[in-house]
């Protein structure tokens, strides 16, 4: 990763630590904000991400995916058969312009209609000088009012691979880019916003791969998961402000381990995630075109 774009992605991660949002542009590359830092460094708090941290306009080429003090907190776990509960009452099908707004947002995108639902392809860029790149597989459901993508890296050498396990569901892999309980974002609302979530999240792990740690908030999730995934010096995930080391990490170790790996393990049903073939066959220039919608939201 060439320099300068190294140094852009330790400063959204710096940013996000504080709660400061960057932009993510067209193409889905994402930019520091300009927004003032004063935190000091170890010692800064945070609100846990509660309350609406929608997506902000999508005025111009850069949006931001929310405002200064307010941020989308990565999910954590969600038992199978549960992945990704982004479930309205009610959806109608998106309309035209909504695809137009992706196509302009989004270069390159594709979207194939069905019957009870839309599946799109998008690319997001996420650093300006860099050949990695993020490519997202989502499928919106008109008939279950919900959503569920997944998220594959790409460059011109490798095939497409899985993003993950980090902040997926179980046990089909797909993203969980956000607690659901903040509405973050709502089957309905516009989907320019959602792939701006997920070009963010991409980039979240992208820094995770490059630095090592998770940069900002994390949702609340079981404490045997912290202790397999979570690094010492990222945030806990109990809302507390500090990074795990000096928060619940003693307090995950005193625990009976035994314990909560069993119960993790049933809660997850065996602590696997991963990606429906048909899926990572689609990813894979296998099949022509993506799975069948229907069979994606199945129990």
């Amino acid at each position: 990763m060439q320099l300068s774009a190294r140094a852009a992605l330790e400063r959204i991660g710096y940013q996000l630590d504080r709660g400061i949002f960057p932009s993510v542009n067209d193409g889905g590359i994402v930019a520091p904000s300009d927004s003032a830092i004063s935190s000091i460094p170890g010692e800064e708090k945070f609100n846990g991400g509660e309350g609406n941290s929608r997506a902000g306009s999508r005025a111009g080429s850069a949006r931001t995916p929310g405002p200064v003090g307010s941020w989308p907190r990565a999910g954590g776990t969600w038992p199978a058969g549960q992945a990704a509960p982004l479930i309205n009452a009610v959806l109608k099908p998106y309309p035209q312009e909504e695809l137009d707004a992706v196509h302009r947002a989004y270069p390159g995108s594709t979207s194939w209609q069905e019957d009870d639902g839309l599946w799109l392809l998008t690319e997001s860029a996420l650093l300006r000088g860099i050949r990695q790149a993020a490519l997202f597989l989502t499928g919106i459901s008109y008939a279950r009012a919900a959503v569920r993508s997944w998220g594959f890296w790409t460059n011109l050498v490798t095939p497409p691979g899985w993003i993950g396990p980090r902040h997926t569901n179980f046990p089909d892999g797909s993203i969980c880019a956000f607690f659901p309980d903040d509405n973050t974002w709502v089957p309905g609302d516009p989907l320019v916003e959602l792939l701006d979530l997920y070009s963010l999240w991409a980039l979240r792990h992208l820094h995770l791969r490059t630095v090592g740690r998770w940069p900002g908030a994390q949702a609340p999730c079981h404490p045997y998961e912290r202790l397999l995934e979570f690094g010492e010096r990222e945030y806990c995930s109990c809302g507390s402000g500090l990074h795990y080391a000096q928060c619940c990490r003693a307090a995950d170790l005193a625990r009976n381990r035994i314990a909560d790996a069993v119960n993790f393990n049933l809660l997850t049903r065996g602590y696997n995630r991963r990606p429906p073939d048909t899926v990572v066959g689609f990813m894979s220039g296998h099949q022509s075109r993506p799975p069948r919608l229907a069979d994606m939201f199945t129990s």
